[in-house]
């Protein structure tokens, strides 16, 4: 039914535009819009939820080291290296952008001109 695009009988309707789907279910989800011709062009998608296995869970091997003696030793936060590397990255694109914008301006303009 998902790859014909075929939405004649949907397990669900939605019809607000403004509609909001919560997934619980790890297993693959289709959804389609039901509007002749939408499906055709594209607007369809496929959501897979893995399922989690043991070793999805296992604990780390730092996990299972035993604390310290000393209750009062607090272990630091860990450092958000992620979220550091995204800003990172964004601010390096603005820089670029920016930089291209530049050279524009001085180089591009004046041969406009």
């Amino acid at each position: 039914m998902y790859k014909a695009c075929n939405a004649s009988l949907p397990l669900e309707s939605y019809t607000t535009g403004n509609d909001s789907i919560t997934i619980t279910a790890r297993r693959h989800h289709f959804f389609i819009c039901g509007v002749p011709g939408h499906c055709q062009g594209g607007q369809k998608v496929d959501i897979n939820v893995p399922r989690i296995s043991a070793i999805d869970i296992a604990p780390t091997p730092s996990a299972l080291v035993s604390p310290s003696s000393d209750p009062t030793t607090k272990t630091p936060a860990p450092s958000s290296n992620a979220a550091a590397a995204v800003v990172a990255t964004k601010s390096h694109d603005l820089f670029v952008l920016g930089l291209a914008a530049l050279i524009f301006v001085v180089f591009g303009y004046s041969n406009l001109a």
